[in-house]
């Protein structure tokens, strides 16, 4: 069940099936563990749902809504 790292819920984990950000942001996604087959974990939206907290292996990670629907998981 492939779905966008923005639609979990705070506190449940899943492993990325494609990033499909490019340029400068993907390198730094990237840099911080946000690759294919690695494990992330919801911690946080922020007030308004514009933007996600994850946990990427020991990096917390904050990334807008834009970037985050490029994200697809699936529930592990």
């Amino acid at each position: 069940m492939a779905m966008g790292v923005f639609d979990l819920k705070a506190g449940q984990n899943a492993e990325i099936t494609a990033v499909r950000v490019s340029g400068a942001a993907g390198e730094r996604l990237y840099s911080l563990g946000v690759r294919v087959g690695k494990t992330v974990q919801c911690l946080a939206f922020s007030l308004f749902r514009g933007s996600i907290l994850l946990l990427a292996g020991y990096n917390r990670v904050a990334v807008r809504r834009s970037i985050a629907d490029q994200i697809e998981v699936s529930l592990c």
